[in-house]
């Protein structure tokens, strides 16, 4: 018997088939990756400035992880970008800036450390007066000591910016 021929003598199977696969078809497309934890209800966000609570004694982190966060909600677009009376409100403060050594052995000559970033946020709807989530974002980058200064500062940048990028995920997504 030829197996194809199950579909031939019966064109219902053929039209069931072609339905359930254009259903599933219709599902996939349906699925996102991205606004999934959005309230439906929120469509703007005001970012204040980021404060700087870490001691570390240069302010202009502030100001550089401020604009980290501003460019990433605004390239996504996923909420509106406000200056103020957004209907969601994103609160930041750096709470840590540190150098460490990186681990050596006895002998051993010293040739890279570790620079540690920590942002707490707080994501704030202001529409139903309640806090989202309030979370302690965190990056560790490696620097070589022989470009000291800015290959330090270079390492604190890249720890921002991959914060924001998280922020901007824990923010418009479930995840």
């Amino acid at each position: 018997m030829n197996k194809l021929s199950f579909f031939g003598h019966c064109p219902l199977r053929i039209i069931a088939l072609s339905l359930l696969l254009s259903v599933v078809a219709v599902f996939v497309g349906c699925y996102s990756f991205t606004g999934g934890s959005v309230p439906p209800h929120l469509k703007t966000i005001a970012i204040a400035t980021v404060a700087d609570r870490s001691s570390f004694g240069q302010p202009v982190w502030r100001e550089v992880a401020t604009q980290f966060l501003v460019e990433r909600f605004r390239n996504d677009n996923t909420l509106q970008l406000v200056d103020r009376n957004g209907d969601a409100e994103l609160r930041a403060a750096i709470t840590t800036i540190t150098e460490e050594p990186v681990t050596l052995r006895a002998g051993e000559v010293e040739r890279e450390r570790k620079i540690r970033v920590a942002l707490d946020v707080e994501y704030f709807d202001a529409v139903k007066q309640r806090t989202i989530f309030r979370r302690t974002f965190t990056s560790e980058q490696f620097f070589p000591i022989a470009q000291a200064a800015t290959a330090r500062d270079q390492a604190i940048r890249t720890a921002l910016e991959q914060i924001a990028g998280d922020v901007l995920l824990a923010v418009i997504s479930d995840w």
